[in-house]
């Protein structure tokens, strides 16, 4: 291809419902979790150059998992080549929304695009599943099931229409840390995630609402942040990958706004988002 660069948005992703089913021989955990697209991006820009390149502001291209996809994307090509990649972080890091993910995603689908690849979707998420649990859903986005180690997929109805207000809660420590206190304590809570899915494709949002909950819920009981959007007038409260984010789903977006003015005012650090049926925009 002639085109030297691509621009590209990545849309962050909240867990609707999210399931730790234990501990895998691997060391891996197997998950059951429904996950939706929603409008809070990144931006990236990403340029054709001889090594590979990530500028990320507050992220060492060392920690970057943008940079690893990059890598995984040429290895699994046999392509020689590289790219400097340009990332405006809008996503908040370590927050449970995947936007480190969310980024490796939008490299993967970048560099197809940009070296002419025509890896098809299947491949992507293939190489998608080395780099990370969300990494294979960002993929495509909108909504869908993702159960073993996020690599197998099921598309499902969105909750398109509707608020949803992000929360960003208290620092945590790493996704492997969180498990590790799971682990610990035992006895947590496994929602049913075929009630989600059937809430979903029969449009039914008074049963999908009922039925949001996440395993790692049990570590954030005392969260002041999940008290405020409970008390926001929010139709369901529910807490987003292993934390520390909260969302709160509105029935109503103007209700949802005025929400949003109050959680604001009282320091909070929140966005007002909309569901979306994919997470990868080329601009």
């Amino acid at each position: 291809m002639n085109r030297g660069s691509v621009r590209l948005k990545a849309c962050a992703k909240i867990n609707l419902s999210l399931s730790v089913m234990g501990s895998r021989p691997d060391g891996y955990h197997e998950m059951d979790t429904v996950m939706q697209s929603v409008d809070l991006c990144d931006e990236i820009i990403i340029e054709k150059a001889c090594n590979i390149n990530v500028i990320c502001e507050g992220i060492g291209a060392g920690e970057n998992i943008a940079v690893r996809a990059a890598r995984a994307f040429f290895a699994a090509g046999g392509i020689e080549g590289g790219a400097k990649v340009t990332i405006n972080k809008n996503i908040p890091a370590a927050a449970g929304l995947g936007g480190g993910s969310a980024d490796a995603a939008a490299v993967l689908c970048g560099l197809n695009s940009l070296y002419g690849a025509d890896m098809p979707y299947e491949k992507l998420v293939e190489i998608a599943a080395g780099l990370g649990a969300d990494v294979p859903f960002l993929i495509n986005g909108g909504t869908a099931r993702a159960r073993g180690i996020g690599e197998r997929l099921t598309p499902l109805n969105g909750i398109y229409g509707y608020a949803v207000i992000i929360a960003k809660g208290d620092k945590k420590g790493s996704t492997a840390e969180m498990f590790r206190r799971l682990d610990d304590g035992g006895n947590y809570l496994r929602p049913n995630i075929e009630s989600t899915v059937s809430a979903l494709n029969s449009g039914n949002i008074d049963a999908l609402l009922r039925s949001l909950d996440n395993s790692f819920s049990c570590l954030w009981k005392n969260s002041g942040v999940r008290r405020c959007l409970a008390d926001s007038g929010a139709d369901r409260v529910s807490l987003s990958g292993s934390g520390p984010s909260w969302f709160a789903i509105y029935k109503s977006v103007s209700v949802a706004k005025v929400a949003l003015t109050k959680l604001k005012a009282q320091g909070t650090e929140c966005y007002l988002c909309l569901p979306q049926n994919k997470s990868i925009f080329f601009e």
